[in-house]
């Protein structure tokens, strides 16, 4: 396992509150070893929880009644003359917060996971796509024309059909080698077939199930595939190739800006 910058900030906090397997801890570890962003990242994140149980155990306005202390110090303490001070209270009343802080975070954590799971799930289904309609033309139902899909399934597939390449990438033009809608894995796609710097690329539009961001990201690698996700409105897009990390990102960003004026809900 090889820790990029996306997990590390999902995995932020369940690492400062040392909710993570060890194997898991260790890569982060050495990520931030040679990662000065996710360090200041982390750096920020710590500072803000301490600030934050700094403010909340010195709030007048959330410590508990005198009466409430000294009935509840009666009840756990039968027997035993005194009461808690202050400084006592706050510091287990600190720690009950901070375990329900960790509980609704470790939630929010399992939920990510499953996100996280489901999402990778899809690109696979992209990236098998990719492999089996634009390399080796081994789908087993025949792919239909974009104007038909949108018919029959989704009209936001018409959109990709008088989509322009993008210009003014870095290592040269970009050309279009096909059109279609396919399907992998039960999954229906968009799927335009591009080929730059000698390499093929997919561009391949699905409906929305996983909420993720607007902005394209790069996700671990499949075999030998880069895939870079983002979102148009109620679509899922994924742009995959065996190019370099850098070029797959390059291709996906000069293609987010053009499918969000086209895809409807954008």
């Amino acid at each position: 396992m090889t820790v990029q910058c996306r997990e590390v900030r999902e995995l932020a906090d369940a690492f400062l509150s040392d909710q993570l397997l060890v194997e898991t801890t260790h890569e982060i570890v050495r990520h931030l070893e040679i990662c000065p962003a996710c360090r200041e990242d982390l750096a920020a994140r710590r500072a803000l929880r301490a600030k934050l149980q700094s403010a909340f155990a010195g709030a007048a306005d959330l410590a508990p009644r005198a009466e409430f202390v000294e009935d509840l110090s009666a009840r756990l303490r039968p027997g035993v003359r005194g009461t808690v001070s202050r400084r006592e209270w706050l510091q287990s009343w600190w720690a009950v917060a901070a375990g329900a802080v960790a509980a609704v975070g470790g939630g929010l954590f399992a939920r990510g996971a499953v996100h996280r799971s489901r999402l990778a799930a899809l690109a696979r289904n992209a990236a098998g796509d990719h492999q089996n309609c634009a390399v080796k033309f081994n789908l087993a139902e025949r792919p239909i024309s974009l104007e038909e899909a949108a018919r029959r399934y989704d009209a936001a597939y018409a959109s990709l059909a008088t989509l322009e390449p993008p210009v003014g990438l870095s290592e040269g033009p970009i050309e279009i080698l096909d059109r279609h809608s396919c399907v992998y894995q039960g999954r229906r796609f968009g799927h335009i077939v591009f080929r730059y710097r000698r390499r093929l690329v997919s561009l391949l539009v699905t409906s929305l199930t996983e909420s993720v961001g607007t902005s394209p990201e790069m996700l671990p690698a499949d075999g030998s595939f880069n895939i870079v996700s983002f979102s148009v409105g109620r679509h899922l897009v994924f742009v995959v190739s065996d190019l370099s990390e850098r070029d797959t990102l390059q291709v996906a960003r000069a293609l987010a800006e053009p499918l969000s004026r086209r895809l409807p809900g954008a």
